[in-house]
């Protein structure tokens, strides 16, 4: 496989790493219900559990960013 279909397919991959974080970090509005029904634990987590996947979208999509930047001046070039 080409370096560039190994680099598409990572950008697919982070992407899908970008996505799972974002429904982390935006739950569904009866998700804090259920979690507290459940466990008054697991409702006071939530908010450290988002903070985290905000985290993680931030640093994801500046390294996709980044991976797209260095693919498209590599590619230019040739």
């Amino acid at each position: 496989m080409s370096k560039f279909k190994d680099d598409l397919k990572l950008l697919g991959e982070l992407q899908g790493l970008i996505d799972e974080a974002k429904k982390t970090a935006n739950p569904p509005d009866y998700a804090k219900d259920v979690f507290g029904a459940i466990s008054p634990v697991l409702k006071k987590v939530m908010p450290a559990a988002r903070m985290r996947a905000v985290h993680q979208i931030d640093v994801l999509t500046r390294a996709k960013a980044r991976l797209e930047e260095l693919m498209e001046a590599d590619y230019e070039s040739d």
